[in-house]
């Protein structure tokens, strides 16, 4: 009930910021936990112990199961409505690694406005049926994935501390009124006994299971064995001088994609060499991919054309610091580069 009173006074501006004061706050957080717990103990000790003349549970209970449908079925509407994961532009033309977790979200969910309907449907209706006693059941195990995957969202990606800290206490509501029903959960998931028997058919089964999960990691890492291994090319590398076709060329100073500016060596997608820095051009950039040979010090890089044409070159590399030389031959021509490792 101490939580449903914090969680209504949010409708007050004051009273919000002054809970994010405490959720950002380690300290506060301790001491407000303290308070709650002692208050909650306190309180509990003196009902039973000197009133006891009614049976709170029938007045809290009901309170309590309306206040998180409420808020939940809230967020429901948020994403129905169209009012949630709803991002700005200046936000969609920011590059990607320049995003924070929370827009990084934001920009990731409101990506499918199907999805929202449907994360926001399935809220509405978790929430209508929680507010049924017959129902309450089948709607925490329905809203509680969604509550527990909202959580760690929050926590991973950094989102606002009062948001986490909404979803946390709405977590611990649904699995409050889960427990309320414990009879029927011990029947639904203990009721069931099987008595190990060792003989020839439980090895054999064990073993098959062992198989069966062992066998996806065994997949996962043979898979894994197959990529090219990680050296100290792999990296994002600016171009700061190239001679391509007895030709000199800065790209810094260059005509906007008239040379080549960046190279991409990644550890599993391969080799990516780009016009534009700023952005990538699916149909004019260059896509392939690379051996490295760190004994001899050799690149060996397949190019895909937007043409479809393939073209093969191999280069000789030298790294100092962060700065490497590349030379070779491209196109039937002499290519030599300058570069800076930028990550």
């Amino acid at each position: 009930m101490l939580l449903v009173i914090i969680g209504l006074t949010q409708y007050f501006d004051f009273f919000t910021g002054l809970q994010m004061q405490v959720v950002t706050n380690a300290h506060l957080i301790w001491i407000v936990c303290g308070v709650l717990l002692a208050l909650s103990a306190g309180g509990a000790f003196v009902w039973h112990k000197f009133i006891k003349k009614t049976d709170l549970h029938q007045w809290f209970q009901p309170i309590i199961t309306y206040y998180v449908a409420h808020k939940i079925a809230t967020y429901g509407a948020a994403k129905l409505l169209k009012t949630q994961f709803q991002v700005p532009n200046f936000i969609l033309e920011s590059p990607v690694g320049e995003l924070n977790g929370f827009w990084l979200t934001w920009t990731y969910f409101g990506y499918s406005q199907t999805f929202a309907f449907v994360l926001g449907t399935m809220q509405v209706v978790g929430s209508i049926l929680l507010i049924f006693r017959k129902t309450r059941l089948l709607a925490t195990f329905i809203l509680l994935p969604i509550l527990i995957n909202i959580d760690f969202i929050d926590h991973f990606y950094h989102i606002s501390p009062l948001a986490y800290y909404n979803s946390l206490h709405y977590t611990f509501i649904l699995i409050f009124l889960m427990f309320l029903d414990i009879d029927k959960l011990v029947y639904a998931f203990l009721s069931y006994k099987e008595y190990f028997y060792f003989n020839k058919k439980t090895v054999f089964l064990n073993l098959i299971r062992v198989i069966i999960i062992g066998g996806a990691f065994l997949h996962i890492y043979l898979l894994k064995s197959g990529f090219q291994p990680k050296t100290a090319i792999n990296g994002v590398w600016k171009i700061d001088e190239i001679t391509m076709h007895n030709r000199k060329v800065n790209p810094s100073i260059a005509t906007m994609d008239s040379v080549w500016s960046k190279i991409y060596f990644e550890w599993r997608y391969g080799l990516l060499i780009k016009y534009n820095p700023y952005q990538f051009n699916e149909t004019k950039d260059l896509q392939g991919q690379y051996q490295i040979d760190e004994s001899k010090h050799l690149a060996k890089i397949t190019l895909q054309r937007p043409n479809n044409k393939v073209d093969s070159l191999n280069l000789q590399y030298q790294i100092k610091d962060s700065t490497m030389v590349m030379w070779g031959m491209y196109e039937k021509d002499s290519l030599i580069m300058r570069l800076t490792k930028l990550k």
